[in-house]
C-alpha cells in the first residue's frame, strides 16, 4: 500500500479501513466460487450495480506462461469494492480497475479474484500454466541441436548441442559421415560440439545424436530432431524472389536487408524453412522459403554485369537514377543523412562502366562513382547536394535496369505555414489483429484511432493533406500498410500505438511512460521533433526515450516513418486518461506540434541553403 503512486490523486481510492479488511477478508473466504463477468463493459462504470462482479482482463484463462515467478494482472470489479487476489488485499482505483504484480508457481497456478460490495460476494478463478525452471537434479539427455534439417555442402559447419548432468564425457556422431565419436565440450551442463562437411561426405538424412558415459556399464543417448542432407558439391540451386518485399536475414532471428520480387539468388543449403542465399565468396544470407520460387536444377547462378550507361532522370517529384544490368541480382542500399548520399552494393556482380550523364540542369545529383570491391561485389555511390532524405526506392525496372529514385523534397519556402500542402500518412496501429487492452476494457486499436482522428483533424485545419490506413475495426494487413503509404505518396508516416509489457515484465520497477520509434537514418530527424514535443508537454510521464527499433511499418524507404508509443494502456493510471476525450486530444496535439516543428526546421535550411529549395519538388 506505501508503494501506491499518491500523485495519481483521486484516481486511485483504496477504501480500505482495518474493520472492513477483517471483515471483508473472513466474509470472502466464506463466499462461494462463481463469477459474475461483465462481457463488454461499458466506458461508465457505476456503483449502482445489483451485483457485485469482477472481468479479468488478463490473465486469459489456460494461458501458458514461460518460467517466472511473479507477473500482473489486472481487470475491474464493481467500483467501490474491497478485492483480495490469493488471499492478498489489493487497492482499487475508483473506477473498480486493478493492476497487481502477484507471486506464480510453475506447473498449473489458479488465481482466486474475491470481490465484497456493500455485503455481497463475487469470485472467480483463472487457471493458468507456468513453464518449471530448469532441473538441477536432471538425469536424461536432450539434443538441442540441430533442431531442424538442414542442406548442407562440402565446408559447411554443422553445430551440435545437447543438455546432460554436469561433469560427464560426452561425444556426438552424424550416422554414415566421418564425424563419429566426435568430442562435446561442456559449460554448465550444456555441450556442444562442431564437424566440417568432408569433399567426401554423402548421405541424406543423416541422424546426429550425442552419447554420455555415466558410468563403467551405463551411458545416455539422445539423437536430434534435426538430420542432415549433403547435397551435390558440383551445384546449386537457383531461385525467384516472389513476395512483395523479402527480408535477407544475418540469422534466422535477425534482419540485414529486404529486396523486391524478381531478384535472382543462389541457394547453397537449407536451414528448415530458411534457405541459405550465396552472395559473394565471403557472404552469406538467409532468405525464407516462401518467399521464392526454385528454379529447376541445373539452373546457372545469377552473375551479373552492372553498370554501362548510368543516366540521372529528373523528374516532377523524383530523380531516378537508371543503370544497365544483365541480370537482377541482390543489391542493399545503405543511406545517409547530412549530407544525404547512397551506397548500394551489388552481389555476384562485376562492373562495366562506360558512361555517367548527369542533368546539368537538375541540382539533386552531385556526383555516382563505382568501384569493384572484391571479386563478386560491386559498389555504387551517389552523392547528392541535399542534407535530408524524404525517401527513396530501388528496383528493377521492366526492362531490367536497376532504378534508384531519390525523392525530391518539399518547398517549405513558399509559404510561413509550413504545413500547408504537405501530404502526411496516418497509421492507426492493429485494426484486424488483436491489441492491448486495458483494466476496464479500453482496447488499443479503438484509442489509438481516436488519436489518430484528432490528430487528422488538426492537420487539416492548417491545410494539410491526411491519408488514414483505417477508419474502423479492419483496415489493411501489417505487409500493406507501407504500400498504400507510397501509392499515397505522403511526406511522412506516423504509425500511432500505445504501449504494453510482456508476461515477465514488473511494470513498476522504472517509471513509465513515451517512447518513439525510427528505423532508417532519414527518419530521425522526423523522430527527434516528435520526441521533444512529448518532453515539452507531457512531465506527468516518464521519458523512456528515442529507439531505433526493427519495426515493419518503419523498416519502408518510401518516406520517413516513425512510431509513437505515447502511454500504457494496461496500466490503470494511464488508461484512465487515454478514456478521456481531453487527454486523446492532448496526445494528437503533441505529436501534431512534432510534425510541424519538424518542416519548420527544414524550413530554415531551406532558407539557408539554395542548393536544398532549387532541389525541391515542381
Amino acid at each position: 500500500m506505501d508503494a501506491v503512486d499518491h500523485g495519481i490523486g483521486s484516481l486511485l481510492n483504496v477504501r480500505i479501513t482495518s474493520m472492513k479488511v477483517l471483515l471483508a477478508t473472513f466474509l470472502l473466504w466464506a463466499a462461494p466460487v462463481g463469477a459474475v463477468v461483465v462481457e463488454n463493459p461499458t466506458v461508465s462504470v457505476t456503483a449502482s450495480t445489483p451485483t457485485p462482479w469482477v472481468e479479468v482482463i488478463w490473465p486469459k484463462q489456460a494461458h501458458v506462461y514461460p518460467t517466472l515467478s511473479k507477473s500482473f494482472t489486472f481487470g475491474h470489479v464493481t467500483p467501490g469494492s474491497t478485492l483480495v487476489v490469493n488471499g492478498t488485499m489489493i487497492p482499487v482505483y475508483e473506477s473498480g480497475a486493478f493492476f497487481v504484480m502477484t507471486p506464480f508457481s510453475t506447473g498449473t497456478f489458479t488465481l482466486r479474484y474475491d470481490v465484497v460490495w456493500q455485503g455481497l460476494f463475487a469470485s472467480t478463478e483463472v487457471v493458468v500454466s507456468v513453464g518449471p525452471p530448469p532441473r538441477a537434479d536432471m538425469v536424461e539427455v536432450t539434443a538441442q541441436k540441430p533442431a531442424v534439417d538442414r542442406e548442407v555442402r562440402s565446408g559447411d559447419l554443422i553445430l551440435v548441442q545437447c543438455k546432460a548432468p554436469t561433469g560427464l564425457k560426452g561425444t556426438f556422431s552424424i550416422k554414415g559421415l566421418a564425424a563419429r565419436d566426435l568430442p562435446l565440450v561442456e559449460s554448465s551442463g550444456t555441450y556442444q560440439g562442431h564437424y566440417y562437411v568432408q569433399p567426401s561426405d554423402e548421405g541424406e538424412n543423416l541422424p546426429v545424436s550425442c552419447s554420455f558415459t555415466t558410468g563403467f556399464f551405463s551411458s545416455l543417448r539422445a539423437e536430434a530432431n534435426g538430420k542432415i542432407t549433403v547435397t551435390d558439391p558440383r551445384q546449386s540451386r537457383a531461385a525467384v524472389i516472389t513476395r512483395k518485399i523479402a527480408k535477407i536475414r544475418s540469422s534466422p532471428s535477425g534482419y540485414t536487408f529486404f529486396q523486391p520480387p524478381g531478384i535472382k539468388l543462389e541457394i547453397v543449403g537449407r536451414t528448415g524453412n530458411l534457405l541459405h542465399v550465396r552472395l559473394s565468396e565471403h557472404e552469406r544470407g538467409l532468405i525464407s522459403a516462401s518467399s521464392v520460387n526454385l528454379l529447376p536444377k541445373g539452373t546457372p547462378p545469377p552473375r551479373g554485369l552492372v553498370g554501362r550507361w548510368v543516366n540521372t532522370i529528373p523528374e516532377k517529384d523524383r530523380v531516378k537514377i537508371r543503370m544497365w544490368a544483365t541480370e537482377r541480382v541482390a543489391y542493399e542500399v545503405r543511406h545517409t543523412i547530412e549530407p544525404l548520399g547512397f551506397e548500394i552494393r551489388f552481389f555476384n556482380a562485376q562492373q562495366r562502366f562506360d558512361r555517367i550523364r548527369y542533368d546539368s540542369q537538375d541540382p539533386l545529383v552531385k556526383e555516382i562513382r563505382w568501384t569493384q570491391e572484391s571479386s563478386e561485389v560491386m559498389r555504387l555511390t551517389v552523392q547528392t547536394n541535399i542534407a535530408w532524405s524524404w525517401g527513396f526506392d530501388s528496383y528493377y525496372d521492366e526492362g531490367g535496369f536497376f532504378v534508384l529514385e531519390i525523392r525530391r523534397p518539399p518547398d517549405l519556402t513558399r509559404s510561413k505555414n509550413v504545413l500547408a500542402g504537405r501530404r502526411v500518412i496516418l497509421d492507426p496501429g492493429h485494426g484486424p489483429w488483436a491489441s492491448a487492452t486495458g483494466p476496464l476494457g479500453t482496447t488499443e486499436r479503438d484509442a489509438v484511432l481516436a488519436i489518430s482522428e484528432e490528430l487528422e483533424r488538426l492537420l487539416l485545419e492548417q491545410g494539410a493533406e491526411t491519408y488514414m490506413t483505417r477508419r474502423s475495426s479492419g483496415g489493411p494487413s501489417l505487409i500493406d500498410r507501407p504500400f498504400h503509404a507510397w501509392r499515397e505518396l505522403g511526406d511522412v508516416y506516423v504509425s500511432v500505438h500505445l504501449n504494453a509489457f510482456n508476461v515477465a515484465r514488473d511494470p513498476y520497477e522504472i517509471p513509465r511512460g513515451y517512447m518513439n520509434f525510427y528505423y532508417h537514418p532519414q527518419s530521425r530527424p522526423l523522430v527527434d521533433a516528435v520526441h521533444a514535443s512529448y518532453q515539452k508537454r507531457h512531465p506527468e510521464m516518464a521519458d523512456e526515450f528515442v529507439r531505433w527499433g526493427d519495426l515493419y511499418v518503419n523498416r519502408q524507404t518510401y518516406m520517413p516513418a516513425i512510431l509513437t508509443e505515447s502511454a500504457y494502456i494496461i496500466l490503470p493510471e494511464m488508461e484512465a486518461r487515454i478514456r478521456t476525450p481531453e487527454y486523446r486530444t492532448r496526445l494528437a496535439e503533441t505529436m501534431f506540434e512534432g510534425l510541424r516543428d519538424f518542416y519548420s526546421t527544414y524550413r530554415k535550411m531551406q532558407l539557408a541553403d539554395p542548393k536544398e529549395k532549387a532541389a525541391a519538388r515542381q
